[in-house]
C-alpha cells in the first residue's frame, strides 16, 4: 500500500504499479482475443481521427470501431492510432 503522500508523486505511483505481480494461469482461446467489438465509426471522424460533430474530441485505440484478433499487438495498434490525434493536438493551427 502506498501512503497518501506517495500518491502525490507520479514516479512512486508508476513504480508501484509496475511492481504489481500479474499471474497468468493459462492462455485463452483465440476466439476470445478480439480487441473490441464496436466503437466510434470511422465515417464520423476526419483523417486525424477527430469526431466531426465534436470538434477537439479525438479517438484512438479501442475507442475505434475495429474488430480483429490482434495476436498480442493491441498496444501497438493503440499507440499507432494515437499518433494521428496526437499530432493534430500538438501542431500549430493552420
Amino acid at each position: 500500500m502506498l501512503s497518501k503522500e506517495a500518491f502525490a508523486d507520479a514516479e512512486t505511483v508508476a513504480r508501484a504499479i509496475k511492481a504489481l505481480p500479474v499471474r497468468l494461469l493459462r492462455a485463452r482461446p483465440i476466439e476470445e482475443a478480439i480487441s473490441t467489438a464496436s466503437g466510434v465509426p470511422f465515417e464520423t471522424m476526419n483523417d486525424r481521427l477527430m469526431i466531426e460533430r465534436l470538434p477537439g474530441v479525438f479517438c484512438a485505440g479501442e475507442m475505434l470501431d475495429w474488430e480483429a484478433p490482434t495476436g498480442g499487438y493491441l498496444l501497438t495498434g493503440c499507440f499507432a492510432t494515437a499518433r494521428l490525434p496526437l499530432r493534430a493536438c500538438t501542431s500549430a493551427p493552420s
